[in-house]
């Protein structure tokens, strides 16, 4: 449970706040191979860096996104686990922003052990949530525990969404809406290729709807969607219309795949099935998520070489974050790499500039081409273009958009 004066504070207002778990792993293997002392030493020094960075760098991305002061603290919730409160409906893309300044300034921060004299680097989870003070832990802890079991580094909940399962608004109806009536959308970001600057490739992004046209996005319904099983069918309606755009408009895209998908025979095969009927390998990327958690090469081997086999080119998503190494890029047989955002908002900072700088030199040599990611203003994409990186996406290029939206047309219906 929250602190008695966190749990006061919290229930002072009924505004929405937005609440970060952030879980430190193994922290018992710490204790056990340093001794408890070191360990709560550890643990001292971690909540001096969550709040560092709330007091700078934090504060200061908030502050700017709403033009104002914004309350927030840090606090220990239980044990190994820290909660940063920010008093705010924070957007979504806030939420992210944060999430990716605390795993990127872990990166290159070392925490001290005395006795034997040494330091040490952290992972951690983090699981985040938005609701009114009554709900915001329990949410918060699911969005944790969630992300632990399905070995991920992030995880978002919608509380208002969550609470509402029984009823007939609940987070599965609206999933099973979307695929009875086929409400699945892509909508379609675009890369820029730094050489003409011209928008040459557009990324297709999932969003789903309620019953009042109202958008949700992927950190809202992904997990729940692969808890209760109803992710296939919404990858399957998803590409499907891609590639009807695709054969309309003649545009390029890409399309993201977990490792799940492409060892999926209904997704796979769909795929592959598509590609050669309408001919449109030429017109096709696929980005493949998550490499680090891909188990058999070989039929990931397999599954590029026949769609690189009708013209389709592969990406690997995120890349320079989290497990991701160069051993996976030599494994698989790719065209485009993209460098992970949290990298590329530090791109004006020495060390995050050399390690970019290592990418592209690795990737030039490998034949493969660079997509910055989160490229979000003139400073960060006159970097991507110094460094030689070939294509930048983000919300400087262009936000997501409806296919009429893109093209001009009025949505039917």
């Amino acid at each position: 449970m929250f602190p008695d004066d966190l749990c006061i504070k919290l229930k002072k207002t009924k505004d929405i706040k937005t609440l970060f778990l952030i879980d430190i792993l193994h922290m018992k293997d710490i204790n056990a191979s340093y001794g408890f002392g070191n360990g709560n030493a550890v643990l001292k020094q971690f909540k001096e860096f969550i709040k560092s960075l709330l007091k700078k760098e934090i504060s200061e991305v908030i502050n700017k996104a709403y033009g104002k002061k914004i309350t927030s603290r840090v606090t220990r919730h239980h044990s190994d686990v820290f909660a940063l409160i920010i008093y705010e409906n924070l957007h979504d893309n806030l939420i992210l922003t944060i999430k990716d300044i605390i795993n990127t300034a872990l990166l290159s921060y070392s925490f001290d052990i005395s006795k034997p004299n040494l330091k040490i680097n952290l992972n951690t989870t983090i699981g985040c949530s938005k609701s009114h003070c009554n709900d915001l832990f329990i949410f918060a802890e699911k969005a944790l525990s969630g992300a632990k079991l399905n070995f991920e580094m992030f995880m978002f909940f919608d509380a208002d969404l969550y609470k509402n399962e029984t009823s007939n608004n609940s987070l599965v109806e609206l999933i099973k809406y979307n695929i009875e009536n086929e409400t699945v959308a892509p909508y379609f970001q675009a890369m820029l290729c730094n050489t003409t600057d011209e928008i040459v490739k557009y990324e297709a992004l999932m969003r789903l709807f309620d019953e009042q046209g109202n958008m949700l996005s992927p950190g809202v319904f992904l997990e729940k969607a692969k808890t209760y099983r109803l992710y296939t069918p919404l990858m399957i309606i998803m590409i499907k219309k891609v590639f009807d755009i695709i054969v309309k408009y003649k545009i390029h895209c890409s399309i993201n795949l977990e490792y799940t998908d492409i060892i999926n025979p209904l997704i796979s095969n769909l795929i592959t099935t598509q590609i050669q009927q309408h001919n449109i390998g030429n017109y096709l990327n696929l980005e493949i998520l998550e490499s680090e958690r891909i188990k058999n090469f070989d039929v990931i081997n397999d599954f590029i070489r026949t769609v690189k086999e009708h013209g389709a080119t592969i990406a690997i998503d995120d890349f320079g974050t989290g497990f991701a190494n160069y051993e996976y890029i030599l494994k698989l047989n790719v065209d485009y790499l993209k460098i992970d955002g949290s990298l590329i908002q530090k791109i004006d900072e020495d060390i995050y500039m050399n390690l970019i700088k290592s990418i592209v030199m690795f990737c030039n040599k490998q034949n493969i081409k660079t997509i910055a990611e989160y490229v979000s203003n003139i400073k960060i994409q006159r970097y991507v273009k110094s460094l030689g990186i070939n294509y930048s996406q983000g919300y400087y290029i262009q936000k997501p958009l409806s296919i009429e939206q893109l093209k001009g047309e009025k949505c039917e219906g």
